[in-house]
Order: C-alpha cells, then structure tokens, then sequence
C-alpha cells in the first residue's frame, strides 16, 4: 500500500518541508532531535495541523490543503505507538487491549489473535506494573492493532526496552508487518535500529529530507558530507545489525 507525505508548516525557528513516498514494508524517519520526525507523526495522524500538504494512505486521503480535505484524528484509522507504551496502570493486559477495539461486536475473536500473535498468552489478567518492557510494548502494539488500521506508527518504539531484547523485538515488528502487510512508519535517533527495522530510510534534518533509499545504499553512498556527519555521529549498539 502505498504512502504519499508531503507537509509544510512554518513555526518561529524552524520550518518542516518535507516530501516523500513510500510503496511498502516498513519507512524508518531518522535524524537528530528537532529534525520535524515527531511532527511527520502528528501530523499522519491528525494531531498537528499543517499551513499545506497531502497525505494519502492507499487510496483514501488524510489531508489535501488544496482540496480542504482534513480528515479527523478519529476518522484516519491510524494504530500509534508512542515511546512509553501509554498503558493504562489501572487496567489488566485483556482491558488495555480491548480499550482499542471500537466495533459494536464482540471482540472475544479478535482478542485472541491477538494474544495468540504477540505470545501474551497467559499474561492477559496481569496489570502493566508486572510486566516486562518487551511485554509492555507487545501489549501497546496489540491494542493498536485491534483497531483494524490501515496504517501503523511507531514513535521511537525500542527506547524504553533494554539493550538485550531489542534485537528480538526487530525481529518481531519485521515479521509483523510482513504478516499483517500493512504500512508502518517508525522515528527513531538509533542508527542501529533504522538500519535493522528499514525497507525505506528517510534522513531528517532540520526539517528536510536530506536523503532518501535503502538502508545500505545510503550507507555506502551518503549524497554529501552532511549525510555522512549523520549516519556518523550516532552510537550504534554493538549487537549484530542484520541477524534477521
């Protein structure tokens, strides 16, 4: 399914203009802090208003200033992980995730494919504070998904998962969205992570796409010495980046 971006907005001191196009798999926004990732997010999903643009998911539009077409937060059918999972503490594992289904029907088949996909078996009358930070997220990620989205942001997902599972955790969201085939659309600062979660790396920086393709041509051939500083200046983690 493909994804067509393409915003402007203009705040005091910076300016996100930014365009782009995805056709599958997983999209990886890298690029410092500040570089407009997050506001790529909010505005896919309805929350930060854009001065002009367009924002196609397949073939339904989000946004076209031109058409004054604006679709809704509600209306966009958009599943979002942010960073710290926004579990609610005071609901078991089945609430958190039943909180995301919004079909009149019962959801009792629905829920469990989706403790029966992300291994939570077992798990379901556990309450957030008992669980693990990979349990968390696989949690986040079922509710998300319970809403039946035609797409599927990801903000910053492995920065509150230790080191040790993360490369576990790639490995699922890959097979995830292989087996889903919905688009995903990921930020992160990580190089190590871009690198191992992209089918399509998009480099941010203050508020532009500097550069754009498969992960491993755009390491090898960076267009300038900016991209480079980029792709440089970042840690990567010393476990194996392709291990899939």
């Amino acid at each position: 399914m493909d994804v067509t971006i393409r915003l402007k907005k203009n705040l005091e001191g910076f300016t996100l203009d930014v365009h782009w196009v995805s056709r599958e798999g997983i999209v990886v926004i890298f690029g410092p802090s500040g570089s407009g990732k997050s506001m790529t997010l909010q505005a896919i999903s309805g929350f930060s208003p854009m001065d002009e643009g367009y924002i196609r998911v397949g073939e339904r539009v989000f946004f076209d200033s031109f058409a004054t077409i604006d679709l809704p937060p509600q209306r966009r059918e958009i599943g979002y992980l942010p960073q710290n999972y926004a579990l609610f503490p005071h609901m078991t594992v089945r609430q958190n995730i039943l909180y995301g289904h919004q079909a009149p029907s019962p959801a009792a088949e629905e829920f469990h494919e989706m403790i029966t996909l992300f291994q939570l078996e077992g798990l379901e009358n556990r309450y957030p504070k008992e669980l693990s930070g990979g349990q968390k997220q696989r949690v986040a990620l079922a509710r998300a998904l319970m809403r039946k989205p035609r797409i599927l942001l990801l903000d910053e997902p492995l920065a509150a998962v230790d080191i040790s599972v993360r490369k576990m955790i790639r490995t699922e969201l890959k097979l995830l969205q292989r087996k889903l085939g919905i688009p995903m659309i990921l930020i992160t600062h990580d190089l190590s992570e871009a690198l191992a979660l992209a089918d399509k790396l998009i480099i941010y920086e203050q508020g532009r796409v500097v550069q754009e393709g498969e992960p491993m041509e755009i390491i090898k051939h960076p267009l300038n010495e900016r991209v480079s500083e980029l792709l440089g200046q970042i840690t990567i983690h010393t476990e194996p980046v392709f291990s899939f």
